[in-house]
């Protein structure tokens, strides 16, 4: 099957005298045969604690592997001849000093339908003369504590590209949402330690900086929807589902997730970009915004919905993933919400998947929060979907150019102030191991 190629790029817009290609960020999606993981496959049983609330049925492994290239791009100038009263156009390719090199990426490894069946982070980093295996650090945000990998490498050499290596796995699972039980689990008194961080900040950077009235735009919204009463007044599961419709009835979504460079050509006072028919990154906003202005992206509509529920004392995260089952290559990276339930009796957190662009398409309304929705909880469709991160842009102090693309770099050396950039993640199905019959077996 040939790979679908879902095209991003972006650019930094400041004044200089050199031309670059746009960042291009690619997400191929390289699909062998599907092959639904056995019950003896040792890494198909979910390491996820049994519970009556959440079932997982059909798992599927999955193989990521995430390439970045990184270019310092070519630089366009003029000769002139007085003589004859002509002039001519040179190119040069451009090399960049790196001193030193820090770059991340997010790390995604447990949550309502999905586990990590290793814990080790496989990357290599290559220049133009060498290559280099770094030991990558597990990181985490201060305030969520979502994780990411950091890798350095001290280069100490100048280079026209770079090519980084990332290998991870996935175990993904369809679910079953018992909400019966579920909407009689009360309100803990105080949230355990890893759902608490999900709690604050209220809105998630995108990139940009958080407004300092952030939070409370957020909170403004909420109480007007639960007319000031207090949140924990009903059952929690009535709640997150009247607050998912409020949310869908809230923002109108238009345009695609990923923004349309509609130009072959884009000139920024000196500089002109060759950007073709090329995507430019995610279209998504910080949550205050999309508060305020509810035209919006289906990736504003994840972004909104999880900080109205942490607002209303609610764990709540967004999950960007590739989805497998769509062919609409504009549409493969999808956002989807979870939020953190508690039982006491068994010590028991559990993660509940919202897909609230599903709902969004099916019709769902807050005036329908005491029936059965599909795509809450229950979803047959999510072994298809891959998780690559719980954010769009990393942690504040790294650069991406122009809209957020996952991924960040920072380096005590100057960075190029354009970049020729491609991201490929492709995650690839990992069929089953069958061992082989012995001399006295039948095959």
């Amino acid at each position: 099957m040939m790979p679908l190629k879902l095209r991003l790029s972006s650019l930094n817009t400041s004044s200089t005298g050199l031309l670059f290609l746009l960042v291009a960020i690619g997400f191929s999606i390289f699909t062998q045969t599907s092959f639904a993981q056995s019950a003896s496959h040792p890494e198909a049983k979910s390491p996820l604690p049994d519970n009556p609330y959440l079932k997982y049925t059909d798992p599927w492994r999955w193989d990521i592997r995430t390439q970045l290239f990184l270019s310092a791009g070519f630089r366009y100038y003029d000769i002139k001849n007085p003589v004859n009263n002509s002039s001519s156009e040179r190119i040069e390719s451009v090399r960049w000093y790196l001193e030193d090199l820090e770059l991340v990426f997010p790390i995604i490894r447990e949550g309502s339908f999905y586990w990590s069946p290793n814990e080790e982070i496989d990357a290599s980093i290559r220049t133009d003369s060498r290559t280099e295996l770094p030991n990558p650090k597990r990181m985490y945000t201060k305030t969520s504590g979502a994780e990411y990998s950091q890798w350095t490498s001290n280069i100490d050499e100048y280079v026209y590209q770079l090519h980084i290596i990332h290998n991870s796995h996935i175990v993904v699972s369809d679910t079953v949402f018992d909400e019966k039980k579920a909407r009689f689990l009360p309100w803990p008194e105080q949230w355990p330690a890893t759902p608490n961080r999900f709690l604050s900040p209220v809105v998630d950077s995108v990139g940009d900086d958080v407004a300092l009235d952030a939070d409370e735009t957020v909170k403004k919204l909420l109480d007007f929807w639960i007319e000031d009463n207090d949140p924990e007044s009903i059952s929690q599961l009535d709640l997150v589902k009247f607050l998912t419709g409020k949310v869908i009835e809230h923002v109108q979504v238009r345009g695609p997730p990923s923004e349309f460079a509609s130009q072959p050509t884009k000139r920024y006072e000196n500089a002109v970009v060759v950007a073709g028919t090329s995507w430019s990154g995610f279209v998504v906003r910080p949550a205050d915004e999309v508060a305020r202005d509810p035209k919006g992206t289906k990736h504003d509509l994840a972004t909104l919905l999880t900080s109205v529920l942490r607002s209303a004392n609610v764990p709540a995260r967004t999950l960007v993933c590739v989805d497998q089952t769509n062919d609409d290559v504009i549409e493969q990276v999808v956002s989807l919400v979870e939020f953190a339930m508690y039982d006491p009796e068994r010590d028991l957190t559990l993660w509940i998947p919202i897909d609230v662009d599903r709902l969004r398409l099916n019709g769902k309304r807050s005036s329908q929060y005491k029936q059965w929705w599909n795509y809450f909880g229950t979803h047959d469709m999510l072994n298809d979907y891959v998780p690559v991160a719980y954010y769009f842009h990393p942690p504040a102090g790294y650069i991406a150019y122009d809209l957020p693309a996952l991924y960040g770099i920072r380096s005590s050396s100057p960075l190029p102030t354009y970049a020729v950039q491609t991201l490929l993640i492709d995650p690839i199905l990992s069929p089953v191991s069958v061992p082989k019959p012995t001399q006295n077996e039948k095959p």
